[in-house]
């Protein structure tokens, strides 16, 4: 019993996988805002029924073991330690990717482990039935999911911004989605995908950066790009003031500069010569009064502390009549937020900051009684500044394609990718743009019946 417990687990993940495959044909089942995506979801939920079925199978043969076989007692409650973690893991795979693939292959493994012993045990003909069970997994499973040293790019899904984001006192109206694409590392199978269907391109990759530091970044900048859309919404809608600058935060100090040694990354510039500097922008100002080589009184916080220093500054390589530290820096900002934003998470949905035009547009349209889509069913992307600016984006080709299996009126894209989008949707209505408000004057002036 155990054993059919454990290979109706493998059964049910080539069945979750092979439905999971529909992907490739983007969003290919929709029922009113119920998007394919959605649908995903459910299924990366059901995976949580595989280590279900190995915990029964562990339980059944716990059960089932007869004295004198306490070691195989003790692998079964391992299984079902692991099949538990296994659940756990399956939803978090998001935040702990690493972690969590190699709790539920180690489950798998022991399952296998199990079925292994339990068929010796039963007759002499087990070597043969478990070779062929480990090589037909073995090669299945590589070929599905053995990353590779190159990465896949290819079209995604839509997301309906309705149900991704809701502003608190904001209606859904309307029909605006944001688009997703798939950039991953490739597996064996990605080629006959490659060779099969359209707009998917493999290409070298980074290896020196983990999945798991892959998936937090893009993490951050999703939480990054949700509160400056937010803001930035806002401040057109007159409540709030948008992104505000704190001051300014050393990110390197280059080596051999003046600064070395008394500046450190994460420093807050405060002040420069007893004159407050809220920006780069005012940093630049500033040290445009002063002379190459001249030494400035800063006054930082470090640590939570405040405290004054006397760096020498040093001529630019780039002009040198102009005085610089040799430091890198950014801005720090914060978000103006007079109102709650909730955001929908979605486990097939976890970073990336090029839905921030997009967002943006579905906030102000849920804040606007009758909206701003003046009919159209509009889809987008491109990243937006703390100015409302629309940046450009990656896979865009593959966006386009994403796009134009839906019924979507209008695509806007940043200005400047527009010719690489009707790659992807040569028929599609791709509208350039260089800013939100340039989406929002397109959209009055073309409304729809």
């Amino acid at each position: 019993m155990g054993k059919r417990l454990y290979i109706a687990g493998y059964g049910l993940a080539a069945i979750i996988s092979v439905i999971g495959e529909l992907i490739w044909l983007g969003d290919p089942i929709r029922s009113g805002d119920i998007y394919w995506i959605d649908r995903i979801e459910w299924l990366v939920n059901l995976l949580a029924l595989i280590p279900l079925l190995w915990l029964l199978g562990a339980a059944a043969g716990i059960a089932a073991e007869r004295r004198g076989h306490l070691w195989q007692l003790a692998l079964r409650f391992l299984i079902a330690a692991g099949s538990i973690a296994s659940g756990i893991a399956i939803f978090q795979i998001p935040n702990h990717l690493a972690a969590a693939l190699l709790i539920i292959l180690i489950t798998l493994l022991l399952t296998m482990l199990d079925i292994i012993v339990t068929e010796k045990r039963r007759g002499v003909r087990w070597l043969r039935r478990i070779t062929a069970l480990l090589v037909t997994f073995v090669i299945i499973a590589a070929g599905l999911f053995w990353p590779t040293p190159y990465g896949i790019t290819s079209p995604g899904f839509t997301l309906n911004m309705n149900r991704y984001a809701h502003v608190e006192g904001g209606v859904p109206q309307g029909s605006i989605e944001g688009v997703l694409v798939i950039d991953r590392p490739a597996f064996p199978i990605d080629w006959l995908y490659a060779a099969l269907l359209p707009h998917i391109q493999i290409g070298k990759r980074d290896t020196s950066i983990s999945l798991g530091e892959m998936q937090r970044a893009a993490n951050d900048q999703r939480a990054d790009a949700n509160q400056i859309s937010s803001a930035v919404a806002f401040r057109k809608l007159g409540i709030g003031r948008g992104i505000i600058p704190t001051g300014v935060q050393i990110a390197q100090v280059m080596p051999e500069s003046p600064a070395e040694g008394q500046l450190k990354p994460g420093d807050q510039l405060l002040a420069i010569d007893g004159h407050p500097v809220r920006s780069a922008a005012e940093l630049t100002a500033r040290m445009g009064e002063v002379n190459p080589g001249a030494e400035v009184a800063v006054k930082l916080k470090r640590d939570g502390n405040t405290t004054d220093a006397a760096v020498k500054t040093m001529a630019s390589a780039d002009d040198p009549k102009r005085a610089v530290f040799g430091i890198q820096v950014e801005d720090r900002v914060q978000a103006d937020l007079p109102k709650k934003v909730d955001f929908r998470s979605y486990l097939v949905y976890q970073g990336g900051p090029s839905h921030g035009a997009i967002l943006a547009l579905t906030l102000i349209n849920q804040l606007t009684p009758g909206g701003v889509t003046y009919g159209n069913r509009v889809a987008g992307t491109g990243t937006l500044d703390a100015a409302g600016a629309v940046g450009p984006i990656g896979g865009i080709e593959q966006k386009a394609y994403a796009v134009d299996q839906t019924d979507a009126d209008v695509f806007f894209v940043p200005a400047g990718q527009e010719q690489d989008a009707r790659k992807g949707a040569p028929d599609l209505n791709i509208v350039p743009v260089h800013s939100l408000d340039e989406i929002l004057n397109w959209l009055k002036s073309h409304p729809r019946a």
